[in-house]
């Protein structure tokens, strides 16, 4: 029987039209307008060939199932039960298919990094894989059974803090370098068919920024690598991407998985966290104390994870109480990655708000450290390997600048207390906790800073310093 032209409906169990998230939306209607490059073994002149690629456009109007018919003209036929690959032609897809003059077809997806986390974006890096048939009693093209050849990924995050006036920046971060996009990589695709050597470089961190259509909700996708199943242990935090204001950290979902070729979505509520006001600055704590109060001046703290040798921590190693929504030690290295600007309080242009020491002193000093949004590379994970940098005195010059209050945030120097609960460093010292115990799990590290320089280190859990969040 005489080879048969390929311009089959495209269906599977769940078609692209019908595979939604219980949000509604994954895959669904972008077919609309696609154009899909179809590599298989076809038939030429009668003759079955190595992996070669058509460009076929679709008929699909108004969310329909996709039509596909070949344009080119020739003696190209397709060949019924053959591995069949359908990838995006769009320009802006996330990656390249080429056919080299032996058959073989390399995908290259060159902007996996660029990925901005919405669903339209992500869909340009679908594709399909699966097997034509035909109906010999018609003599006409059967059915074309097709399965999604990358895995998608949809965090459903909810917050009434969520609004369509506040952009929000989404922060991942995965215990293995196997979900979040890295900066592309390539597959093969071999003369008979079948995929192979799958390279893609990989991270553990990634953010994005997404301003929310409903209320209250942020849909973040993310695709996978073909074949690639993932797990382990993803870690969400959100924050106003507008004013760089905190609204959670820390949400770890534990023992995630996804199977190649396979959509998941995954609802997590996000938490507010604590306002930070100025009042907030008048209270120090322990590291992670579990009942969350601040200590007494002149008492040293009783509270768990204080004097329990082996504190709580989360999946990722991390604070669970009074300071799971601190930075961690990575991103407070990334704060001493450039210039920081000490304030006495008196400075045009500077810091004009007074603050409450535990003590109930009051300060205006404290330093300015460069926003996350201005520092270029800013991980939550990734350790910047800067331990301590020099600070500069502010001056109205630099103050004045448009840029100053936009890129950097302001913390008081409102002192600590040492483990016996005696204060020290009003006016003088900055000792704020991170989220991350020191390596022995003894103590609580921290940042540090005074006129001359900031830096971060370890002490005693009953040490008393200040709660802030990620700016």
């Amino acid at each position: 029987m005489a080879s048969l032209p390929l311009a089959a409906q495209i269906g599977e169990t769940s078609s692209r039209v019908g595979m939604t998230d219980i949000y509604g939306g994954a895959f669904n209607c972008y077919w609309n307008s696609d154009q899909l490059s179809i590599s298989q073994k076809y038939v030429l002149n009668g003759g079955v060939q190595s992996m070669s690629a058509l460009s076929f456009a679709t008929t699909a109007t108004n969310g329909a199932s996709a039509k596909f018919s070949c344009a080119a003209a020739g003696a190209y036929r397709y060949n019924p039960g053959a591995r069949l690959y359908a990838f995006s032609s769009r320009t802006s897809g996330g990656y390249t298919a080429s056919v080299t003059d032996d058959g073989v077809s390399t995908l290259t997806a060159t902007t996996f990094a660029s990925q901005n986390g919405t669903l339209a974006n992500c869909a340009t890096y679908d594709a399909l894989y699966g097997s034509a048939g035909v109906n010999y009693s018609t003599g006409l093209p059967g059915t074309l059974t097709m399965h999604h050849l990358f895995g998608m990924l949809n965090l459903h995050l909810t917050n009434s803090g969520f609004s369509a006036d506040h952009p929000v920046t989404v922060t991942i971060n995965s215990s293995t370098p196997n979900i979040i996009p890295g900066n592309g990589g390539s597959a093969t695709l071999t003369a008979d068919g079948t995929l192979k050597n799958v390279i893609g470089s990989w991270g553990t961190n990634w953010y994005t920024t997404i301003t929310p259509t409903t209320s209250g909700v942020v849909d973040v996708y993310l695709m996978t690598w073909p074949f690639s199943a993932v797990n382990g242990a993803l870690s969400v935090s959100c924050s106003d991407a507008s004013t760089n204001s905190y609204i959670a950290r820390s949400i770890t979902l534990s023992g995630f998985s996804l199977a190649a070729a396979q959509l998941k979505s995954k609802p997590v509520a996000i938490s507010s966290a604590p306002a930070i006001t100025s009042d907030t600055y008048s209270k120090l704590y322990a590291w992670d104390a579990t009942d969350s109060k601040p200590v007494t001046v002149n008492t040293a703290p009783t509270n768990a994870n204080t004097t329990n040798p082996n504190p709580d921590l989360d999946s990722m190693g991390h604070a669970l109480y009074a300071c799971k929504s601190c930075p961690s030690l990575s991103e407070i290295s990334w704060y001493l990655y450039w210039n920081c600007y000490w304030d006495n309080g008196n400075v045009t242009g500077g810091n004009t708000t007074s603050y409450t020491c535990a003590d109930g002193s009051k300060t205006k000093a404290g330093m300015w450290f460069l926003k996350k949004s201005a520092l270029k590379g800013f991980s939550s994970t990734v350790f910047s390997e800067i331990k301590t940098c020099d600070s500069y005195l502010l001056t109205a010059d630099v103050a004045s600048a448009s840029s100053f209050k936009t890129d950097y945030f302001f913390l008081p120097a409102v002192g600590y207390t040492y483990s016996n609960g005696s204060f020290n460093g009003a006016g003088t010292y900055g000792y704020y906790w991170s989220s991350t115990p020191d390596s022995g799990n003894t103590g609580g590290c921290f940042l540090y800073f005074d006129s001359s320089s900031a830096g971060f280190s370890g002490d005693s859990r009953a040490f008393g310093c200040c709660l802030w969040t990620v700016q």
